[in-house]
C-alpha cells in the first residue's frame, strides 16, 4: 500500500488549503506535514536553524505527495516557493525522485495566467526532481473544482 503525505504549505494551519486537502483525502489513510511548523531559509541564506533537510527526511518516507498551497500574487504561496527554490542542487532532494505528485492551489478567482503559471511550475518541479505528476488543479477558495477533478 502506498503511503500518502499531505503537505499543507499554507501559513494558516487550519485554513482553506488544509480543509480542502483533508476533504480530498478523507477516505485515504494519510499523514499531514504542516510546512508552517518548519523553518526553511531562503535560497542562498541558509541559517543554523534551517530545517529543510528534516522536511526532506520526512517526505522520503512516503510514496505519494499531495501538496496544497494558497494562491498568493498569482502563483503558489511563499512557503512552497521557498521549498522549491531550495531544492536546487541539494543532494537530499533525491528524496523526491520516483514520488507521485498531486498539487492543488486555491485562492480568490485565479486567472488563466495564474493557472498556467502553476501548471508550468508543477511540470518543471516534477520533471527536474524525477517525480510523476499525477494531477494539478488551481481553483477558487471553495475548492469545489479541486475536489471534483483531482482523483488520488
Amino acid at each position: 500500500m502506498e503511503k500518502i503525505l499531505f503537505v499543507n504549505s499554507s501559513p494558516n494551519r487550519d485554513g482553506n488549503t488544509y480543509r480542502i486537502g483533508e476533504e480530498l483525502l478523507k477516505d485515504k489513510e494519510h499523514d499531514v506535514l504542516q510546512m508552517a511548523d518548519y523553518k526553511i531559509s531562503q535560497y542562498g541564506q541558509v541559517f543554523e536553524d534551517d530545517e529543510m533537510k528534516e522536511v526532506l527526511k520526512e517526505i522520503d518516507k512516503y510514496d505519494i505527495l499531495v501538496i496544497g498551497s494558497p494562491v498568493y500574487w498569482y502563483t503558489v504561496g511563499g512557503m512552497l516557493k521557498t521549498f522549491i527554490d531550495r531544492l536546487y542542487m541539494l543532494p537530499e532532494a533525491e528524496a523526491l525522485k520516483g514520488k507521485k505528485l498531486y498539487l492543488f492551489a486555491q485562492g480568490s478567482l485565479p486567472s488563466q495566467d495564474t493557472v498556467k503559471a502553476i501548471e508550468f511550475l508543477s511540470n518543471r518541479l516534477s520533471y527536474l526532481m524525477g517525480m510523476e505528476l499525477k494531477g494539478v488543479v488551481t481553483d477558487s477558495s471553495d475548492g469545489r473544482e479541486i475536489l471534483n477533478k483531482m482523483k488520488i
